[in-house]
């Protein structure tokens, strides 16, 4: 019997303890030309991916998960895309939006 209540208060700790572990923010980078001639999409870009998370986390998020906008300007150059890419994966960011020129995808 002892067992038993040692073992339900484990389990009953376990449960306690999930919904903190899943409520860490969900960070998505959006990646564009933010500055330059095409920062129009870039803007874009911007405005409906912060659209997109308002409305996402005003209905309580990603299983209680918020999530949070990374910006970065890639300025459709390809060379600039690569160091927004590596400071992307350095950060540990997993999920990436944009990439409005080839060039830089």
């Amino acid at each position: 019997m002892k067992r038993l209540g040692i073992l339900s208060a484990a389990a009953f700790g376990l449960m306690m303890s999930a919904p903190v572990a899943f409520a860490d923010d969900i960070t998505i980078s959006v990646v564009g030309p933010m500055t330059g001639q095409l920062a129009t999409i870039g803007d874009q870009f911007k405005q409906g991916a912060q659209a997109a998370a308002d409305a996402i986390n005003a209905a309580g998020g990603v299983n209680g998960s918020q999530i949070k906008l990374d910006i970065e300007d890639d300025q459709c150059d390809p060379k600039q895309a690569v160091s927004v890419a590596n400071r992307i994966v350095a950060n540990g960011v997993k999920f990436v939006d944009g990439h409005a020129c080839s060039g830089s995808s």
